[in-house]
């Protein structure tokens, strides 16, 4: 009588794969979870480095002008994943508009509270202008991390570009021309610690 024959087992070479496979899947864990950890320095290594000093911020840009190009900005913040821009739209309010990859959000919407006040727009921002005052600053030698970049309006003063030097317990914004140049037109002082929002809300 034939008996049916036993169930293959598994070879060396099929347990070495399996093995291969759960070591490279605990692998991948380990770097999502530091990344979770980390999320600052780990998200801007994976991401090729902070937006505002990188090539990306050129494409990212071109998103802001072709989606909100006729809109009055009032401010442009790039920081190291995304840039925030808050527009007066045609509602009459501003909205705060979140900018990633190419891809525009509309986040949130206030009264207008400068309506009638200067305003700027989608052809007024360069990134290579980002990138020079960012190099600027770091050719400068000051102590601190760089957590942002903005186009911005301060009361009685023109448009600048201002960059947000973190450096706790007193942190620095350095306002350089937007049209060009690497001096510096102004600097303001922030008391800041642990728990500041440094580059303030949204208003």
């Amino acid at each position: 009588m034939n008996d049916e024959p036993d169930a293959p087992r598994p070879s060396h070479r099929a347990k070495y794969v399996a093995a291969t496979a759960v070591a490279i899947t605990v692998a991948i864990a380990v770097v999502i979870a530091v990344a979770v950890d980390v999320p600052g320095r780990i998200s801007r290594t994976l991401s090729g480095g902070d937006l505002f000093s990188s090539p990306r911020l050129d494409a990212e840009f071109d998103a802001v002008r072709a989606h909100l190009g006729g809109l009055p900005l009032r401010r442009v913040d790039v920081t190291f994943n995304l840039i925030s821009v808050e527009a007066v739209a045609a509602d009459g309010q501003l909205h705060l508009y979140w900018v990633r990859d190419g891809e525009v959000e509309d986040v949130n919407s206030i009264t207008d509270l400068h309506a009638g006040e200067a305003a700027f727009t989608a052809t007024d921002l360069s990134a290579e202008r980002i990138r020079a005052a960012v190099s600027d600053v770091r050719a400068l030698g000051r102590p601190g991390e760089i957590q942002l970049v903005s186009y911005i309006f301060r009361p009685g003063h023109p448009l600048t570009v201002a960059v947000w030097i973190r450096h706790d317990p007193v942190s620095s914004i350095l306002h350089f021309d937007p049209r060009g140049g690497s001096a510096v037109l102004r600097e303001e002082s922030v008391e800041t610690d642990e728990h500041s929002v440094f580059g303030g809300c949204w208003c």
